[in-house]
């Protein structure tokens, strides 16, 4: 069995209270990794969140980015949610839900990343809460945070399972694993050969014929190597870092960027986007305060 952050326990453990409960189990799709579940009852029925063991790149590092500048990075062992955080999460923790379409088990949206992490935000409320302490047992290194960049995609490509060299987490097909919006085609590869890429995207990016998207419930595309579902579409996902577009500024510990700057990180693409935004590569950025229906997070549990 692979090692799992240290201080949390493998095999089978329950932490009842109430109609709360959380446990260690073996995932079905990848046998010899561990998840920890935090589950609930609401008005809607039961929830989970469910947090994934990522085992880390221990001195083999993987390659982050595209193309002829991709760089090596090392990754420690951390756990990160299997899917985004749903709305049904966001309403226990916080009391309301923000989303511009509501279903409980739809991933949170419309949220900033001052949102999540400023104080009294998200994440304070969270590793305040009985959810920290219930999966975390006795650990009290162990927090609740954002992904960092470098972690964000190693997780998407499957973890030691990079080496696949998938387009999109899990698949090079994007109709399996991903809510998006329109396929970017050879054509429109031609175009922007053609015109030159500012221009061929100003004219070929519109999507002028695409119907309406929306959100749609976590887990109902296949997973990655990892068991993990939804890091291609649905909705962006913020990281820790600042955006930095040099990709040999992106730390090579697999930590975040946190030079000046007022943009921060979004990987993923979303349910309304070209499928070319939901390949594990592509990398975006926003204002920090920036929060609409495309835009959501997953968690990271890790020293």
């Amino acid at each position: 069995m692979s090692q799992a952050p240290a201080g949390v326990a493998s095999g089978t453990i329950s932490y009842a209270s109430g109609r709360d409960r959380c446990f260690a189990s073996e995932n079905a799709y990848a046998g010899e990794m561990t998840a920890l579940t935090y589950e609930w009852r609401d008005g809607d029925g039961q929830h989970e969140l469910r947090l994934v063991t990522v085992p880390g790149t221990r001195g083999t590092p993987y390659l982050f980015g595209a193309g002829p500048t991709r760089r090596s990075i090392e990754v420690r062992d951390f756990y990160i949610g299997s899917t985004p955080v749903t709305q049904a999460l966001w309403m226990r923790v916080m009391g309301s839900n923000p989303a511009v379409r509501m279903d409980l088990r739809c991933p949170v949206d419309n949220v900033s990343w001052d949102h999540i992490t400023g104080t009294g935000g998200f994440l304070d409320r969270l590793n305040a809460s009985e959810i920290l302490a219930a999966v975390a047992g006795p650990d009290r290194a162990l927090k609740f945070r954002l992904p960092s960049e470098a972690e964000w995609e190693y997780a998407a490509r499957g973890g030691p399972h990079w080496t696949d060299g998938f387009a999109f987490s899990g698949s090079n097909d994007a109709d399996a694993v991903a809510w998006y919006g329109s396929r970017w085609t050879a054509a429109h590869r031609l175009g922007c050969r053609l015109l030159g890429p500012r221009l061929g995207w100003h004219i070929l990016g519109r999507q002028r014929f695409r119907g309406r998207t929306r959100t749609h419930d976590v887990a109902t595309k296949a997973p990655n190597q990892l068991g993990i579902y939804d890091m291609s579409g649905n909705v962006w996902e913020w990281c820790q870092d600042t955006c930095v577009d040099d990709i040999d500024a992106v730390p090579s510990d697999g930590t975040p960027w946190t030079g000046p700057g007022d943009d921060r990180r979004l990987r993923g693409g979303c349910h309304t986007n070209w499928d070319l935004h939901c390949t594990v590569w592509w990398r975006y950025g926003i204002v920090r305060d920036a929060h609409d229906g495309c835009i959501g997070f997953r968690l990271v549990l890790a020293p």
